[in-house]
Formats: C-alpha cells, sequence, structure tokens
C-alpha cells in the first residue's frame, strides 16, 4: 500500500523513482521501453490513418477529375509538397525541419541523444500530407524519427541518464518500423544496425520489447499491413541467378545512395524555399504523368507485380499503347528502378516530408523482378526450357538493396523474412543481401544517412574515444591553486609569493581579471643572487606571454587537441575572459582514462 501511495502523490518525475527503486535498473528500463514501444505504436497507427485519409481524398479529387485524371493526379503531389511548406512556415516558423534520420544518428553518435520535441508529431501531419497526395518517399524514416523523439523525451521527462535516454531513442525507432512493417525483429536490428553509435548486443533485449509492444498496437489498432508478401520456397539450381541479383543491388544500392544525398546537397543550396518547391513539384509532376508507378510509397505498385497484374504498372500513362509486355515492359520497369531515386529526392528535398526506406524497397523489388524477367525472355530465345520464380526474385531484391543502401544486412534479411510470413527465402537472402551489402560498402563509404552527414561536413562515424571526450567539459578539472601577480608587482611581492606557493608557475593578471602572462620558477632564477634587483626589476620585466587558454565550457577534445598541438603540460582556463584557473595534461587523461574505466554499457 505505501507503494502505491507513493506513486499516487508524486509527479512524474518522483513516481519513476520509486518505480525504479522498487524494480531495480534493468527491470525499470524494460518497463519503459515497453512505454515507449506502446507510444510509437500509436503514432505509427496515427500515422498510416492519416496518410489513408489524404490518400482517399486524393482518390476523391481524381474521381471528380473525369476525362483530365491523368493530368489532375500528378500534380496532386505538387499540392502535397507546397502544404507540408506552409504547415513548416506556419508552425515551425521557418525553422530548419529534419526529415532524415541523420539527425538521429548524429545525435547517439555524439552521446547526447536529444530530439527536438516538435518531432514527436510533426511527422504524423507532414508526412502523412505528402505520402497520402501521392509523394514519391516512404513513411518508415518519418516514423523512426517520430519514434526516436518519442523514446528521447520521455527519457527526459523521467530523468534517466544519457545512456539510457540513446537507449529509449533507439527504443522508439525500433518500434516505429516494427509498426509500419509489423516486423519486430528487423525493427530492432534497424535500430541496432542503423540508429546505435555500435551494435549491442544486450541493448537487444529492451529493443525486442518495444518493437513487440508496438507490433502488439498496430495489430490491435490498425490491423492490417502495407505490403505482405508471398512466396514459394527456392530450389538450388537458383542460386547463381541470386548471386547475380546480390551483384546487381550493390550496384543500384550505390546508385542510390550518390544520387539521393547528392541531390539533396544540391537543392539544400537553394534558399527561396517557394521556388525550391515550384521547381521541385514541377519536375516530379512531370516524371508522374509519364512513370505512375512512381507515385507514393509504390507498395501497391509491387503488389500488381506479385498478382501478375502487369498492366497497372503504366496504367494513365501516355506511353501505355507503346507497352505490350516482353522487353520493352522490361525496360520500362529498368527505367522505373532508375528514376525512383530522383522522385523520391525531389519530393523530400523541394519541401515535402518522407524517408528513403520504401522508395529503396520499391527499387530492390523491381530490380530483383527485372533480373528474373531479363533471364525468363532469355531462355526461351537460347533454347532453354526454364523458369524463375518472380515473386521469389522480387522479395530478395526488396532485402538485398535495403541492406545495399542502410549498410543493414540483418535488417535486410529479417525485414523481408518477416514480412513474406516465413523463412524460405533466407539462404538466398542471406547470400543477396550480403554480397549488396559489401559491395555497396565497397563504392560507397557510408550508408544513405552517414553519406549526407559526410557531405554536410559532419564526422558519421566518430570514434568512441572522441565522443567520450566530447561529453565532458573541462570545469571540474579546474586547478585553482595558483598564486596570481600583477604586471606591476616588484620581483620582492613575486618572491613572497613565491615562498607561499606550493606552485611553480604564477598567472599574471591584469585590472581585469584576464591573463597577461607566466612567471615560473625557471624566469626568476638569474634575479636570485642579486638583491638590488630586487625592488627594481617588475614582474612586466621577466614574464612570459600567456600563450593560448581554454573556456571552461570547452571539451576534454578541445582540450586533448590544444596539448597535442602546443606540447605544453597547463593551460589557462577562462570564463568570460577571466582566468579562473590551470588545467593539465595529466589531469584531463587521467580523467579520460576514468571515464574508460566506468563507461556503462546501454543495458
Amino acid at each position: 500500500m505505501d507503494f502505491l501511495k507513493k506513486i499516487a502523490k508524486g509527479s512524474i518525475y518522483s513516481t519513476a523513482a520509486v518505480l525504479r527503486g522498487y524494480m531495480g535498473d534493468k527491470a525499470y528500463i524494460l518497463l519503459l521501453s515497453v512505454i515507449v514501444g506502446v507510444l510509437a505504436g500509436i503514432a505509427a497507427v496515427l500515422l498510416r490513418k492519416s496518410t489513408d485519409f489524404f490518400h482517399h481524398a486524393a482518390d476523391w479529387v481524381s474521381g471528380k477529375a473525369g476525362d483530365y485524371q491523368a493530368f489532375v493526379v500528378p500534380f496532386l503531389p505538387v499540392a502535397g509538397i507546397f502544404i507540408c511548406v506552409i504547415l513548416v512556415r506556419i508552425f515551425l516558423r521557418g525553422k530548419k525541419y529534419e526529415k532524415s534520420l541523420s539527425g538521429v544518428i548524429v545525435e547517439t553518435s555524439k552521446g547526447t541523444s536529444n530530439i527536438e520535441r516538435r518531432h514527436c508529431w510533426s511527422h504524423i501531419i507532414t508526412s502523412g500530407i505528402c505520402v497520402g497526395l501521392g509523394g514519391s518517399a516512404g513513411l518508415e524514416a518519418p516514423i523512426a524519427l517520430t519514434g526516436s523523439a518519442i523514446g528521447s523525451n520521455f527519457s527526459r521527462i523521467v530523468r534517466t541518464g544519457t545512456e539510457t535516454r540513446t537507449l529509449l531513442l533507439a527504443c522508439g525507432g525500433a518500434a516505429g518500423i516494427s509498426a509500419i512493417f509489423n516486423s519486430p525483429v528487423a525493427g530492432a536490428l534497424f535500430a541496432c544496425e542503423i540508429l546505435l553509435p555500435a551494435f549491442s548486443i544486450p541493448a537487444l533485449v529492451p529493443l525486442l520489447m518495444a518493437s513487440a509492444s508496438a507490433a502488439v498496437v498496430s495489430e490491435l489498432l490498425c490491423g492490417k499491413h502495407p505490403f505482405i508478401e508471398s512466396s514459394s520456397g527456392w530450389i538450388p539450381m537458383n542460386l547463381p541467378f541470386y548471386v547475380v541479383l546480390g551483384i546487381f543491388a550493390g550496384f543500384i544500392s550505390a546508385y542510390t545512395i550518390y544520387f539521393a544525398t547528392r541531390i539533396a546537397r544540391k537543392v539544400g543550396k537553394y534558399e527561396n524555399i517557394w521556388l525550391k518547391a515550384l521547381c521541385g513539384g514541377l519536375i516530379l509532376a512531370v516524371m508522374l504523368i509519364f512513370f505512375p508507378a512512381l507515385r507514393g510509397e509504390g507498395y501497391g505498385f509491387i503488389g500488381a507485380l506479385v498478382d501478375k497484374n502487369e498492366s497497372l504498372i503504366m496504367q494513365g500513362s501516355p506511353l501505355s499503347g507503346l507497352i505490350n509486355g516482353g522487353w520493352i515492359f522490361l525496360i520500362c520497369c529498368i527505367a522505373l528502378v532508375l528514376m525512383k531515386v530522383f522522385s523520391s529526392a525531389v519530393t523530400i528535398d523541394s519541401g515535402g516530408d518522407g524517408g528513403i526506406f520504401a522508395p529503396s524497397m520499391f527499387i530492390g523489388a523491381f530490380t530483383g523482378f527485372c533480373i528474373a524477367r531479363f533471364f525468363n525472355l532469355l531462355f526461351p530465345l537460347v533454347g532453354l526450357d526454364y523458369h524463375l520464380n518472380e515473386v521469389n526474385f522480387l522479395a530478395v531484391g526488396m532485402g538485398a538493396v535495403i541492406a545495399g543502401v542502410m549498410h543493414a544486412p540483418m535488417t535486410g534479411m529479417f525485414l523481408i523474412a518477416e514480412m513474406t510470413g516465413g523463412y524460405k527465402l533466407f539462404i538466398p537472402l542471406m547470400i543477396a543481401v550480403s554480397l549488396s551489402s559489401f559491395i555497396s560498402k565497397r563504392i560507397m563509404k557510408f550508408n544513405v544517412y552517414k553519406s549526407a552527414i559526410a557531405l554536410s561536413g559532419g564526422s558519421p562515424e566518430p570514434k568512441q574515444s572522441a565522443v567520450i571526450m566530447e561529453k565532458v567539459s573541462l570545469r571540474n578539472l579546474v586547478e585553482d591553486n595558483f598564486l596570481s601577480v600583477s604586471p606591476t608587482d616588484t620581483l620582492r611581492t613575486l618572491l613572497r609569493r613565491i615562498m607561499e606557493s606550493k606552485r611553480n608557475l604564477f598567472p599574471v593578471l591584469d585590472e581585469n581579471g584576464g591573463i597577461t602572462g607566466i612567471v615560473t620558477l625557471d624566469d626568476v632564477r638569474p634575479f636570485l643572487l642579486d638583491s638590488n634587483l630586487y625592488d627594481v626589476v617588475l614582474v612586466y620585466d621577466i614574464m612570459k606571454p600567456a600563450g593560448p587558454s581554454l573556456d571552461v565550457h570547452d571539451s576534454l577534445g578541445a582540450a586533448t587537441r590544444l596539448f597535442e598541438s602546443t606540447r605544453l603540460w597547463l593551460i589557462p582556463v577562462l570564463e568570460n575572459g577571466k582566468y579562473i584557473g590551470f588545467v593539465s595534461k595529466a589531469g584531463v587523461f587521467d580523467k579520460y582514462r576514468d571515464m574508460l574505466r566506468n563507461q556503462r554499457d546501454l543495458f
């Protein structure tokens, strides 16, 4: 009863403290991960409902367009882009609006894991509008960003440490992916491979709890998922073709990373957001007029390939009359593979909201389909009576390109395995995913998110030691037991200070408290035997320049870099321009070693 009374009377933080005391650290973190998972699952359902609402609105508008439908529908995504721009300008007042997971990765890499509160809700609206009206993007990155923001801000509400905050951030991202795809294992692995600074086996426990909680919420509230692939088993005779698919997927993944990041960088240089939205929207509209399958997430068009309903791929296009199947249809599918990254980049970077995850799955599905269809068209020409299961190659292609674009092979494998309802294709998936990820990494050093960080001048994969050094300021390392002197003090006064001090270095301060120089015992030694100079020589005459200094808010990393470049053993520290003490090289490295010894695991 006392336990319940404490909870009933307390605030959120005090309630959390009571729970932690009764449950213990690990059980408490598991409880927090479940709560974050439930919240992220609800957010994913809201995002899906929001997208469905605007998708139905787009269908209603296109139905009213009658004979002009083929030209009205491609311009609905343009309206979505402009609505997103207006919402960001009005509600976010033109602040930088992060739409990629790159910002989340930067925060976890720095060890701060602070995501702005507005990301807990804003993407549910903006990405729902953009994708629902036909923008060529996906919902996975927005919901992963939303879930990460929920985890980060919930952690701050209950006042956890930075390690737990990083873990809960990753739990939110994992839960978002899990709820969208109904794939809890893939969601947890996604967080490990993409969001966390390093792969952590112990962290899988709370990540799986959060992912499972989100999947349950999604199943209860939504009950349907955007794309469920069905496939039959594989045969060993087809393994060489899966190898070919893996190799092609690796090159296509590198192609996707390169153009997605370069287009984003180029478009980002234009400051006029309205002109950017107009030009990007018009380019997107033209692409959608000729290739309607580039519209939206693309899962419906993947389903058309699965159901052998290939006429839907080019339905409504002026080119549809020229396509009668066979090689011409294959060429159109190849064009969709190559153009999807451009349509997605234009949608997102011109002002819309969405991610590259779903476009990568679209690219992978059509890549796998193109490989299988190519051989199926080729076999009769060379006299072979053989046929590849195109649905299997479509599914494996999705996993291979996801693995290549994200540099996340485990995510690619388990996502497709869970989406297909079994592990019938696990061996081909392992082969294609491994080859794709390997080739993509050889061509593009970083995945699509970290490449964006690198292009913007950031550090996509900081070393753990560097992260630790940047997390601590110098304030607690300042040594303030140095006796100071004035430039106008005589040598006699200085000698008196030397007798009082246990240090062999003396800062010389001006009347405002700023450091103007330094005096050491070596500087005084030449004058010691001539007492006639004691009242003649001033500190100003014998002091040396103070040299470089540090600010009290600087990090251990900044101090380390300065020590290495100057080869000094002591450096003065200032606060608001005034001297407060010295920091020593020994003190900095002792602190670093102590932090390494006492570094906590995420779970």
